[in-house]
């Protein structure tokens, strides 16, 4: 009696120091941002007109997330990330792009993997495309929903919507492993249709690299009908652009193509940013876009765009933004990247305060 408690005792021990072993090599982060302002803007609705509102997101999307990583030992761990996208000026989540009428817990990605720093890094889940993340490395203004690189996905005519550009449900992504300045991923989406591997699929891929103070990066997108109705390709993309840090500068180049060749829609779009630091709290950053329709000049336009920036710590700023969007006759071109003017031709101009606190 006395053997079996006293191995009883050794067993827990041993358990007990395992389990604190694992819980010292494993970290579950809670992240978020939380962003509203107050909004003005004309061409607001099919007449035009304007409105002022209190905004979700005007800089960044509201959201919150966990992230974890547990230390498998000899350069592997195993790494999980879920992040819900919401409303703050309502409380309400933001639903996700498949189908678009569902609601959606974690819209903005649930993936589990394993990262090696040999090998490089799987995912599985709903990834974020490698698309999304060569944009959003050669943005200037830190992909902000207010005029940046983040608004042409989402305010182009082709066969997808931003959302659907960003995210790939029932995805495997690759990440390369650091090599030097190098930077490359593929993201693949199964479909799942019986009898038909390529129904629904989605594939994009990107290719970079960083030396000093600039970065290269491009990317490329294609997508079939994620209805399932047909099997045509309806989405197709790329992306090239370049950034360069200077002392207090942060300059960037972009040039992105969109189309849809089941319609034969394909439009440029031309993006130059700058962000200059004026003191340690202060920024301002301007952005230009044109979009430049290869298959109808009248829906061509251009946006302008300014931001002041001003951090009162680390986590939280206070942002003033304008902007202006000079529309062709039949362009919907809009200021805030998931909202077009209100109906072709209206020009649209937006004024914009508010406050982001990171958590």
């Amino acid at each position: 009696m006395k053997r079996n408690l006293c191995l009883t005792g050794v067993v827990s021990a041993i358990s007990m120091a395992m389990l604190g072993t694992a819980h010292a090599q494993s970290s579950v982060t809670l992240y978020g941002v939380a962003d509203a302002g107050v909004i003005y803007k004309t061409g607001a609705g099919p007449r035009g007109g304007s409105s002022t509102s209190v905004a979700s997101g005007v800089e960044s999307t509201d959201r919150w997330g966990l992230r974890g990583v547990e230390d498998l030992g000899g350069g592997l761990k195993a790494t999980f990330n879920l992040e819900n996208g919401f409303r703050i000026n309502t409380g309400q989540g933001i639903n996700g792009s498949q189908p678009a009428t569902s609601s959606v817990l974690f819209d903005r990605g649930a993936t589990v993997g394993l990262d090696s720093q040999q090998f490089g890094a799987v995912q599985l889940g709903r990834n974020w495309s490698s698309f999304h993340d060569s944009l959003a490395t050669v943005d200037a203004s830190g992909f902000i929903n207010f005029g940046s690189l983040n608004t042409i996905s989402y305010q182009n005519n082709s066969g997808y919507n931003g959302a659907q550009y960003y995210w790939i449900d029932n995805s495997v992504k690759y990440t390369l492993p650091k090599i030097a300045g190098l930077i490359g991923s593929v993201t693949y989406g199964l479909g799942g249709t019986a009898g038909d591997f390529s129904s629904k699929s989605v594939i994009s891929a990107r290719l970079g690299y960083h030396f000093g103070i600039a970065t290269i990066d491009g990317a490329y997108f294609h997508g079939r009908d994620l209805t399932g109705v047909t099997d045509r390709t309806v989405a197709q993309a790329y992306t090239v652009g370049a950034k360069l840090i200077i002392d207090k500068w942060r300059l960037a180049a972009n040039l992105a193509n969109f189309k849809n060749p089941s319609n034969g829609a394909s439009q440029n779009f031309y993006t130059a940013e700058a962000v200059y630091a004026l003191a340690p709290q202060w920024s301002l950053s301007g952005a230009y876009i044109r979009l430049a329709d290869r298959a109808n000049s009248e829906r061509d336009a251009s946006l302008y765009r300014l931001v002041a920036d001003y951090l009162l710590s680390k986590s939280t700023n206070v942002y003033a933004a304008v902007g202006y969007v000079k529309n062709n006759s039949l362009g919907t071109l809009g200021i805030l990247n998931s909202t077009p003017a209100g109906g072709p031709g209206q020009n649209q101009f937006a004024a914009a305060v508010g406050i982001r606190h990171l958590f």
